[in-house]
């Protein structure tokens, strides 16, 4: 029999790298992991999560929509994009008049989103590349998403400056912040729900929006303003 001071540690062990591994996704070992990490399970990952339909067109299609409401052949950029659950989503609805392009680290997630998206066409475009820096052009999109990732970058506020950065003036960002437990357990990098919006404030963004979304995240909204932030004409 092991001595139990040696059971203890394999537990301590055992407990950590659950944390370091499946509770944080690999982010305090580096993005490598994280990425190496969903190139494993990209094949499952969509019986995984186990999206519904129905409830994607709430999730996902009615926000997106509300922040494009009255915009022409928009162009979205998805942050993240994985297995391309959020332009799969929108160009399945008919109200949805624009273009995607979804970027992602991890190839085989990619892969598995060019599958799913084939049917579209020109409409969607997948690029693999890390969410900082991003490689467009200042001023390019009219929305930015980012949905249930930006814990898992090396530095969330990076990764939100770039966003602003790509969004047209006037443009939306829409995002998540993780929530509750599952939140605090990212320890220094969970972020209150004053501290993110601090955040976005602090990066230019204005009109913020936080809301309950799905379990553990919060959908924030925010708006790049027409003008710097602070000034009276700002649209």
């Amino acid at each position: 029999m092991l001595p139990y001071f040696l059971l203890l540690l394999l537990a301590l062990l055992g407990g950590l790298a659950y944390w370091l591994l499946i509770s944080t996704e690999g982010v305090f070992l580096g993005r490598r992991v994280v990425v190496w990490l969903y190139d494993r399970t990209a094949h499952r990952y969509d019986a995984i999560k186990e999206y519904d339909p129905a409830d994607e067109q709430f999730l996902v299609t009615r926000p997106v929509l509300a922040a494009l409401a009255g915009r022409a052949n928009p162009l979205l950029l998805d942050v993240a994009t994985g297995t391309g659950r959020v332009p799969f989503d929108l160009l399945q609805n008919p109200a949805f008049p624009g273009r995607v392009i979804g970027l992602d680290a991890s190839r085989p997630m990619l892969a598995v989103a060019a599958a799913k998206l084939a049917p579209y066409g020109q409409r969607v475009s997948l690029v693999q590349h890390p969410a900082a820096p991003l490689p467009f052009p200042t001023a390019r999109f009219d929305l930015v998403t980012c949905l249930e990732a930006l814990e898992f970058f090396p530095s969330d506020e990076a990764a939100l400056r770039e966003m602003v950065r790509v969004l047209r003036p006037g443009g939306r960002l829409i995002t998540t912040r993780r929530t509750g437990r599952e939140g605090q357990l990212f320890l220094h990098r969970y972020r209150s729900p004053d501290q993110f919006t601090a955040l976005l404030h602090r990066l230019g963004l204005a009109e913020v929006e936080m809301q309950l979304w799905e379990v553990g995240y919060d959908l924030v909204t925010a708006r790049k303003p027409a003008a710097p932030a602070g000034d009276a004409h700002a649209a």
